[in-house]
């Protein structure tokens, strides 16, 4: 059944992923680096998963950046 995906679920989705792919980072490789489910970590880049602030700012730690800067790229 696919999942409900709401504009900014997509907009932080594609935020994270554009931002992982640009420091050359594969998907697996990032999800473990943040103590994610590879799975999980897929849906949330793919925008079918609604995030906590607590995996908000894990993704922006494991990217470096801060979580107020992962947001606005997401121009959320």
């Amino acid at each position: 059944m696919p999942r409900n995906r709401s504009p900014a679920s997509l907009a932080l989705g594609q935020a994270a992923r554009s931002l992982r792919v640009e420091r050359g980072i594969a998907q697996e490789a990032f999800a473990r680096l943040t103590g994610m489910d590879r799975s999980n970590y897929g849906a949330i880049e793919r925008g079918e998963l609604n995030v906590r602030l607590d995996t908000i700012v894990k993704i922006a730690a494991g990217l470096e950046i801060s979580a107020a800067a992962l947001l606005e790229r997401a121009r959320l």
